[in-house]
């Protein structure tokens, strides 16, 4: 067992799950059987340490559970950050419903990026993120991304897309431009762990059909406000086609560049798999099985093997495992490759469009 760093590569991502509690109950959370515990401060402060040791600039990512659960570690952990001067980027990936003015303020302060949860209009959103009573949580959600825009925070839209809201994507255009703090938008097709295995994924054909609509979209209120909205695949793909190698390079899980630190301080390769002791790594206070880690890795790029026959392999960067996982045989993801050859396809279209404005 490796005692000092956390990998054999120098680590891009930490995921520190500060909780497994949270407030809501939605249909699809992949994580819904988490010890419920809080993370402690000591085990948090192991974990940035083990990550910090490879004097690397890398993103420090807080989930759950709901983070804001544990907010009184998150402000120790945003202190020692910035006291130590670790080289991290602090993101808070968070269902929305606890942000408060005060709360907003901290955020700011301490320079961490939002993504907030929200799967399409109210009515849309409502049935697939819910309270434990049933409640709705979509204006909770809105006052609370308001509570960052009045302290003048931009942030990112997640949304997960299953077959139950893809016909209405379009719609979380509609509200990241309504709500006018929203600067990118990403979508996160369904993972069938955890109560997830009873929601149905979304068609290829729909999954295409939605992204053709979203683009449009975009591009149409892009040009009615002067500022057109970043979509997180679009994004990804503009970057994969100026790059000169190949590979899985979308999963730092599956090149030992990522791990996700559950709130007992165990060690895992993917956040999809916490609880599985077949993708434990270690923990954090005798770090990680290096040899362990590259077995994973491995296991992980063979399975996904069928990606490495595809013309647009390069371009895309590879399926993700976790999605496939417990699905029988390894297959294409159709919905995948749809969601990534949409993207490929738009940033091309704007990469020509920009080309022709310019006169290159």
């Amino acid at each position: 067992m490796k005692s000092k760093g956390i990998g054999a590569v120098p680590l891009r991502m930490l995921v520190m799950s500060l909780t497994g509690s949270c407030n809501l109950a939605c249909r699809y959370c992949y994580a819904a059987a988490q010890d419920r515990r809080t993370m402690t401060w000591e085990t948090a402060r192991r974990a940035i340490d083990l990550a910090a040791t490879g004097k690397m600039p890398f993103t420090l990512q807080f989930s759950g559970g709901e983070p804001l659960l544990a907010l009184p570690l998150l402000r120790q952990i945003a202190d020692y950050v910035r006291s130590k001067r670790i080289p991290a980027r602090m993101d808070l990936q968070t269902n929305g419903t606890l942000l408060t003015e005060e709360t907003a303020a901290f955020l700011r302060r301490a320079r961490i990026g939002i993504g907030v949860s929200l799967d399409g209009r109210p009515a849309v959103h409502d049935a697939l993120r819910c309270y434990p009573d049933g409640r709705g949580t979509a204006a909770d959600v809105v006052a609370g991304i308001r509570q960052l825009a009045q302290c003048g925070m931009e942030i990112g839209l997640t949304t997960v897309v299953t077959a139950d809201n893809v016909a209405e994507l379009s719609g979380v255009v509609e509200m990241a431009y309504y709500l006018g703090n929203v600067r990118r938008v990403g979508f996160d097709l369904l993972r069938t762990q955890g109560r997830g295995s009873a929601v149905r994924s979304a068609r290829a054909e729909d999954m295409a059909q939605a992204m053709e609509a979203v683009f449009a979209l975009n591009s149409k209120l892009g040009r009615m406000t002067g500022c057109t909205m970043a979509i997180s695949q679009m994004e990804q793909a503009a970057c994969l086609a100026q790059r000169t190698g190949s590979g899985f390079s979308h999963c730092h899980a599956m090149n030992g560049a990522g791990v996700h630190v559950d709130a007992l301080g165990n060690i895992y390769a993917c956040s999809s798999f916490v609880g599985d002791a077949h993708f434990l790594l270690g923990d954090v206070e005798r770090g990680i099985d290096v040899q362990r880690q590259k077995e994973v890795a491995q296991e992980m790029q063979n399975a996904m093997a069928f990606c490495r026959t595809c013309a647009d392999f390069s371009a895309c960067g590879g399926a993700c495992y976790a999605r496939r996982a417990g699905q029988g045989p390894p297959a294409v993801s159709a919905a995948e490759c749809a969601l990534k050859r949409a993207a490929m396809k738009e940033s091309l279209n704007v990469a020509v469009q920009c080309n022709k404005r310019t006169g290159q």
